[in-house]
């Protein structure tokens, strides 16, 4: 073999450097920011994967999956990840639209006949899409009294009590009218494709979805089979942490309980860019939002089981998901082909703002904007106002859209300005940046509530109307 002539031999070592250099400047960022984060949100345990064009950049653990045997989180700790499980039923469901066993604008009294006449009007594009009307059955005080006798894990007799309450739900608004997040439409949606399947919901998702993609520490969160790496988890309360217990299979079943690892979903993310299982035009549909009856924007911006945005003109599609011990979440900036996943073993965490901040480590375009002068603080003002006025329940009507006026009055609205509530009084409420858009405007603000800081984005309409207010 030739000998490397020195000089280029400098060159090569000085150019390897040069890029190592910055890598390593960005892991110590993120690992920096990770630290800072769970200390500021008392979270035990982070697992994180990020992904960048299809590679895998970064995968690691942080803290503990288990604070009792002092169990390190890793990139393998398996967690509950809550609504992320709705992605996946949405896929199950537009794979048997494919094959032409279920047709989108079906009435879901198709597959539930015993359902009230009210339902007639329904279908499985409103079940997807949030906007059938039906009232969110975990905003129902009591509902888990259905389980007191079959909480056990044999599942037909607890989801035939279950099904029972769903019948008996009011309609908060009339299918289409508006959006409002919806378990009880993920979970029928589960039983839906059980009856056009002929097979069980979790033995379609491991035939057609897990297994193909080698996601092989997938699977449903039934506490009785020992799950290796399987994280525990907490909630911080009294200034200390508490177990939080398993949720069982039957409880959230297609809306919410799956089992995954930062690796896995990282798979998947990588599955959805190649179309391995989904023809393009299918997964268009499922990131296309959907609108009310009259074309006008929703409380947000819904698919078929993600969220789907942009981020100062970056296409984002996203979702998040909580569990009683657990938060996770997946935002895939689609044109920029970068994707973060987030997995924690803490109830009730915001960590969508997380995700924003490690985008803009990971690709300087999409940094938040720097901080400008408020161009408008009357409008300032009167959105602190509002704000203000839905973290105590009182708000004035006139300053929504009808879309967002009714939505507000659902259970789900209520339910959402509680729990931010919860986090605290609201203090500062500070201009950030501004993005226009064709219908309007978006403000952006830093938000203090309980003394932490958090970002408020609100849609305005060009007749200043507040469209939507949501925390990414």
């Amino acid at each position: 073999m030739a000998p490397i002539n020195i000089g280029r031999r400098a060159v090569i070592v000085a150019l390897l450097v040069g890029l190592a250099a910055p890598m390593s400047t960005k892991a110590d960022q993120i690992a920096g920011y990770i630290a800072t984060q769970m200390q500021r949100l008392h979270i035990p345990g982070v697992s994180l994967a990020i992904v960048r064009d299809g590679r895998v950049i970064k995968a690691q653990g942080y803290g503990f999956a288990n604070l009792e045997l002092k169990a390190p989180a890793t990139k393998e700790t398996v967690y509950e990840i809550g609504s992320n499980t709705k992605q996946f039923t949405a896929a199950a469901i537009m794979m048997l639209v494919e094959e032409g066993k279920i047709h989108l604008d079906d009435s879901i009294t198709k597959y539930f006949p015993e359902a009230p006449e009210a339902w007639r009007g329904m279908t499985i594009r409103h079940l997807l899409t949030h906007t059938s009307g039906i009232q969110n059955h975990v905003a129902v005080p009591h509902w888990l009294d259905v389980f007191k006798t079959n909480l056990a894990y044999e599942t037909a007799p607890a989801r035939d009590e279950l099904l029972k309450m769903f019948f008996k739900l009011p309609l908060e608004f009339q299918p289409g009218e508006t959006w409002a997040y919806d378990n009880t439409g993920y979970y029928l949606l589960g039983i839906v494709i059980e009856k056009a399947s002929g097979k069980s919901y979790w033995q379609f998702l491991d035939e057609r979805i897990f297994k193909p993609l080698r996601m092989n520490a997938t699977r449903n969160t039934d506490p009785q089979p020992i799950v290796p790496n399987r994280a525990s988890g907490y909630e911080w309360k009294n200034d200390h942490f508490e177990n939080r217990p398993v949720l069982l299979p039957v409880i959230a079943f297609s809306a919410g309980s799956l089992l995954s690892t930062a690796e896995d979903m990282a798979k998947w993310d990588a599955a959805l860019y190649a179309e391995k299982l989904l023809k393009k035009s299918s997964l268009d549909q499922i990131w296309t939002a959907a609108a009310t009856n009259d074309k006008a924007p929703m409380p947000f911006n819904y698919g078929f089981g993600w969220f789907v945005d942009s981020y100062h003109g970056h296409r984002l599609v996203q979702h998040s998901g909580g569990t009683p011990g657990f938060s996770s979440l997946i935002y895939r900036f689609i044109d920029d082909k970068l994707t973060i996943i987030i997995l924690t073993n803490h109830s009730d965490r915001i960590v969508d703002q997380l995700a924003i901040d490690l985008a803009g480590i990971c690709s300087p375009p999409l940094k938040r904007p720097a901080a400008s002068s408020d161009p408008d603080p009357k409008t300032t003002t009167m959105l602190k106002d509002v704000a203000s006025g839905l973290l105590n329940g009182n708000y004035e009507a006139e300053s929504f859209t009808p879309a967002m006026r009714i939505f507000l009055g659902t259970a789900t609205g209520k339910a959402f300005w509680k729990w931010f509530a919860e986090h605290g009084a609201l203090g500062s409420f500070v201009f950030s940046d501004r993005e226009d858009k064709e219908s309007g405007q978006v403000l952006r603000y830093k938000v203090s509530l309980g003394g932490n800081a958090y970002w408020f984005s609100v849609r305005m309409t060009k007749d200043r109307k507040i469209a939507q207010i949501y925390w990414w």
